[in-house]
């Protein structure tokens, strides 16, 4: 198997935007899959590859263990709660955006 072919198929896009970016320590992040991935797997990953305390917090709900409380998650500039939330199925080059509820305008 050549080198290439051992990096996965799908490759997603994430951009951090204020103090998520603070406590990850970087505006972008890309994540890379051998298959598809739903947008709560994709964040399950990011808080993986992103393991510090302080991002989980600001991300994760401590109530409902669910991110969406914190943060408003944009797929391709477009709410994902048009979709299927954290359900939704992301698209290969798939580009979310995280953005905090609490955000300077």
């Amino acid at each position: 198997m050549s080198e290439t072919q051992t990096i996965g198929q799908y490759r997603y896009t994430i951009k951090l935007i204020g103090v998520l970016a603070t406590a990850a320590g970087e505006r972008q992040i890309s994540i890379n899959s051998e298959a598809e991935l739903s947008l709560s797997d994709l964040i399950s990953r990011l808080l993986a590859q992103i393991d510090k305390r302080q991002f989980r917090e600001l991300l994760i709900d401590s109530a409902t263990n669910n991110p969406l409380p914190n943060v408003i998650m944009l797929l391709d500039e477009q709410d994902c709660n048009l979709f299927q939330g954290l359900r939704t199925k992301l698209d290969p080059g798939t580009v979310v955006t995280i953005i905090p509820v609490a955000h300077g305008g």
